[in-house]
């Protein structure tokens, strides 16, 4: 079955019908389990049927890829754990800075994984979701994603993994992105025959969704490519002069209550970086040269969910490989 949308009829669909066979879910992100975005999902995801918990960062911990604490004993809070969730990190400011210890998006999601998945249901999870990201992950930046990163471990272990990226956090929106996470969930399982598994063994998927969710153009399937949808990171030697950097530092002066008008918040952003070397962000700098209309960075902007298949894996083509094969042919063996 084609899939395609009106973002209505996944609604009705969400709300009438339940899936043929719940899945048991391990939901996480890099956001932290306070967003909007992983508790409406969370919601949505045991509305429509299925078996879900929650193993999220306790923190913020957006473009930490793949990262991880090793042997660093890390807080767990598992004070919400009868109703499924829990959160990964510490949280208590004080602690001095090398005593501190994140929960990364990959730590949290290992503790879904191996911790409240065998204590849920005694076995690894059918899939994990990570997500959604408040904010797309497109291209060359899903190397540095955390959503990702939480993603490809699962991937990793042979468990079938699902990267959600919206637009932004907003809440209402929230609720049309897991109308959509859950019609793809169906339709996976509607093609799944039984005894195997919702998606090959070391397969992913990364989904992005539209900033219009309310009149998106329906899913597409494409290549995650290197396009990041007009997004690129670069290094500054003074971040104060970066105006889209400062736009986010200082929307978060305003909601931290600082400053009341986004004037002042830019004033105080600039004062606090000025002459700080660091890495900014530049939108539609051409710093990246891929274009192809199977890109999802491509595809996004024309206002299609997309979906990109991934492997966890930075193992090059067979093509590329044996053209370096050649070019190193006297050295090897």
């Amino acid at each position: 079955m084609k899939l395609h949308t009106l973002i209505t009829s996944a609604i009705t669909a969400a709300s009438l019908s339940l899936p043929a066979s719940a899945l048991n879910i391990v939901l996480t992100n890099d956001d932290s389990w306070a967003t909007d975005n992983i508790q409406v999902l969370f919601t949505e995801l045991k509305a429509a049927g299925h078996d879900v918990v929650m193993a999220a960062p306790c923190t913020g911990q957006s473009g930490k890829g793949g990262a991880i604490h090793f042997m660093e004993a890390v807080n767990v809070d598992r004070s919400q754990v009868d109703q499924g969730q829990v959160c990964v990190g510490d949280t208590d400011e004080s602690v001095p800075f090398d005593e501190f210890v994140e929960g990364t998006p990959v730590m949290a999601a290992l503790y879904g994984i191996d911790v409240l998945a065998n204590e849920t249901w005694g076995h690894a999870p059918d899939v994990l979701i990570s997500g959604p990201n408040e904010g797309n992950n497109l291209g060359y930046l899903t190397n540095n994603s955390g959503t990702l990163g939480a993603a490809n471990i699962a991937i990793a272990r042979g468990i079938p993994a699902i990267a959600v990226s919206a637009a932004d956090g907003d809440a209402d929106k929230a609720v049309l992105v897991a109308a959509a996470v859950n019609q793809l969930l169906a339709e996976l399982e509607a093609n799944r025959a039984e005894g195997e598994p919702l998606l090959p063994k070391f397969t992913g998927l990364n989904v992005n969704t539209p900033a219009n969710m309310v009149n998106h153009q329906g899913f597409k399937f494409a290549n995650v490519g290197w396009n990041s949808g007009g997004i690129e990171v670069q290094f500054t030697d003074d971040l104060s002069q970066n105006t889209t950097a400062m736009g986010y530092v200082a929307q978060g002066v305003i909601a931290a209550g600082y400053a009341s008008t986004m004037e002042e918040a830019m004033a105080i952003a600039q004062a606090q970086y000025s002459g700080k070397a660091g890495v900014g962000i530049a939108l539609d700098a051409g710093l990246v040269d891929d274009n192809h209309e199977t890109s999802e960075g491509v595809l996004l902007g024309q206002d299609y969910i997309t979906i990109s298949t991934i492997e966890a894996n930075v193992q090059a083509s067979r093509a590329k490989t044996a053209l370096t094969e050649i070019k190193l042919n006297g050295l090897t063996q």
